[in-house]
């Protein structure tokens, strides 16, 4: 992560490391749009959240977080509401009407509370700790503890999965929606990732995977371009577990 030439860099930047999911979120945004941000890799497994430099520009330590001119933004939710309502985006991302508004915004609140929350849980404690080049970037909480993080979310995301074929029961994206918004995007993403990782959740909920296809295709080829890397690692992930290396 090159700070110092970042810095030297005017107009917007975005800081983003493409293994997580809302920094993945906000780039295909970002691309999707024509808004031109200076993208800056943050290496998540290298620990470079955690420097003093990026301290500065994010003292959470999290990505994906932005530099506008010196305004200085974390949470992928709050800088895509905050990038459709500066840059010429089509009304559709993030409505002016008030009612719509308010059913994207009720999107991501739900989102954060349920499928980012044990989403997360589950790739993380049943994947990505599993994974050697992830050793230091997560607390050694013991493999029982793990064991049992991922066996509760596990058991819950069926229950929210229920919950989002509800929302996706009339239109072609959420809340009866025909156009594509920050929110099916946002939402999108966090289940290409469990898509990849844990195929029987989904392969079952026509719905979801039909709605995926086409938040896919509203965003492609930017939505794939900005995947491959988690496509790949997917890859990598199966002969981990074909080692008999997940529990």
């Amino acid at each position: 992560m090159a700070l110092d030439n970042a810095n030297e860099t005017g107009g917007l930047k975005l800081y983003v490391d493409l293994g997580s999911q809302p920094a993945r979120a906000v780039t295909i945004f970002c691309r999707v749009n024509k808004i031109e941000a200076h993208e800056i890799g943050v290496d998540l497994r290298k620990l470079e959240n955690r420097t003093p430099e990026f301290r500065k520009i994010n003292p959470m330590g999290l990505v994906p977080c932005i530099d506008d001119h010196g305004f200085k933004l974390h949470e992928s939710h709050a800088i895509m509401r905050y990038l459709a309502t500066t840059h010429n985006v089509a009304d559709h991302w993030y409505p002016k009407d008030p009612q719509k508004r308010a059913l994207v915004d009720a999107a991501l609140d739900w989102h954060h509370l349920n499928l980012r929350k044990y989403g997360s849980q589950l790739v993380i404690n049943r994947v990505l700790v599993k994974v050697p080049a992830h050793k230091n970037f997560f607390p050694n909480l013991g493999e029982e503890t793990r064991k049992s993080l991922a066996d509760d979310a596990s058991k819950t995301l069926p229950q929210i999965l229920d919950a989002l074929e509800l929302m996706l029961e009339h239109g072609k994206f959420l809340h009866n929606a025909d156009l594509v918004s920050i929110a099916d995007l946002s939402l999108c993403c966090e289940l290409t990732q469990l898509q990849d990782d844990h195929k029987n959740m989904l392969e079952h909920r026509k719905r979801i995977t039909t709605w995926m296809a086409d938040v896919k295709d509203a965003t492609n080829p930017e939505f794939t371009d900005v995947h491959q890397a988690i496509f790949n690692y997917s890859k990598h992930v199966e002969e981990l577990r074909a080692q008999g290396n997940f529990f």
